[in-house]
């Protein structure tokens, strides 16, 4: 059974029969409706939403060689920075990232987001003080535990400061989950895979060509390349790079997320994935020894007096952060054919559900786009 049809099945949802999106034959008489630059987390969100709503979906990406999602943690952490920021959008990303991680498993048999309670490490004394505002509000339950003391920890690590539980926190498995929906988008004949360089986009009234594929709008979804974008590039894109490590955790097998300097992922398969730097000035995909040593010195930090690991793998990426931390969607203001759906920075695998639906939503229903993210706000 072709995959697009056991999601269908699996999901007992049935607008209508599903149909390759994009079909080379029938291409430059019939185009396709949303044409997608991009099969990171964003990209692929995206076109699932708008294929579930019933629109032709393509989608063109470079084999992942500029994504970042294929290299990052796939952290959910509804609390952010060392101020452990709770934003009020909250509750919707989590609402939606765990539906969507949900209706993947069904669809595909495949366990994509593993739930892991988290440890938040203080770094200072004064830290306790967020702390101490989160357990005075009452958006912030189900979130937050008890704190710990520096002799308390319930992992062998150093926490000279002390901490806190946190709850509904965990990581999606990244490289599955967009491996996974990369076959299923080459099943429907709806992925091209090749660099799209933005000389070979032409506006037409209707539309867009790329390549001679034909579109009524083209959406991207490229991540940190948008600062290349001719015109996308006046956004205030902050791009930032970050080196991860994979780590042989030997005999150690933490039951919980650590975040503090640094944050320790406790993998499926046993292995510990560890990061990560932050680097804004040379913004490429290379490894360095640098941030390697960066990374080991942390985690020796992390595990002081035990043998240094044995390193498995080293990745870099780039992440497409904002100047003000807020997610970029919304269409062009002087070409309504093209949109943005970018800007999600290490936040991604939280708030990219929930962003894809609302825009979907936007595009096929007309709802209106979240005033955080909608791109009018620089106009």
């Amino acid at each position: 059974m072709p995959i697009w049809t056991l999601r269908r099945v699996a999901l007992e949802h049935q607008p209508g029969p599903a149909r390759p999106a994009c079909d080379n034959d029938r291409m430059s008489s019939a185009p396709i409706d949303t044409l997608i630059i991009g099969q990171g987390l964003a990209g692929s969100a995206l076109a699932w939403r708008l294929h579930d709503l019933g629109e032709r979906v393509c989608v063109i990406d470079d084999g992942h060689h500029s994504a970042s999602s294929t290299v990052a943690a796939g952290l959910i952490n509804p609390l952010a920075g060392m101020r452990f920021t709770l934003r009020p959008e909250v509750p919707d990303w989590l609402a939606a990232a765990e539906r969507w991680y949900r209706e993947l498993a069904t669809a595909f048999g495949r366990t994509f987001y593993h739930p892991l309670p988290m440890l938040r490490l203080f770094r200072s004394v004064e830290q306790r003080r967020f702390y101490g505002r989160l357990l005075d509000d009452p958006r912030a339950q189900g979130l937050i535990g008890q704190s710990f003391a520096a002799d308390g920890c319930p992992e062998s690590v150093a926490a000279p400061f002390g901490g806190f539980h946190q709850q509904r926190t965990g990581y999606v498995d990244l490289p599955l989950l967009l491996g996974t929906l990369r076959d299923w988008l080459r099943a429907m004949e709806a992925l091209h895979e090749f660099a799209l360089p933005p000389e070979a986009i032409r506006l037409t009234p209707d539309g867009v060509v790329a390549s001679d594929i034909h579109a009524r709008r083209l959406v991207f979804c490229d991540g940190a390349r948008l600062a290349e974008n001719p015109w996308f590039r006046d956004l205030p894109l902050r791009p930032g790079k970050g080196q991860i490590l994979n780590l042989d955790g030997d005999t150690w097998r933490p039951r919980h997320i650590v975040n503090g300097a640094h944050w320790l992922v406790p993998l499926a398969d046993g292995e510990l994935r560890f990061g990560a730097t932050h680097e804004h000035d040379a913004l490429d995909r290379r490894t360095t020894p640098a941030g390697r040593q960066a990374l080991l010195d942390g985690f020796a930090a992390l595990r002081p007096h035990r043998p240094a690991p044995r390193v498995l793998a080293h990745q870099a990426g780039v992440r497409p952060g904002t100047a003000d931390r807020q997610a970029f969607l919304g269409a062009h203001p002087q070409h309504a054919q093209l949109w943005v759906f970018n800007g999600f920075g290490a936040r991604g695998a939280l708030a990219i559900p929930w962003y894809a639906q609302c825009l979907a939503d936007h595009l096929l229903l007309g709802r209106a786009l979240p005033a955080e993210a909608d791109i009018r706000r620089f106009a």
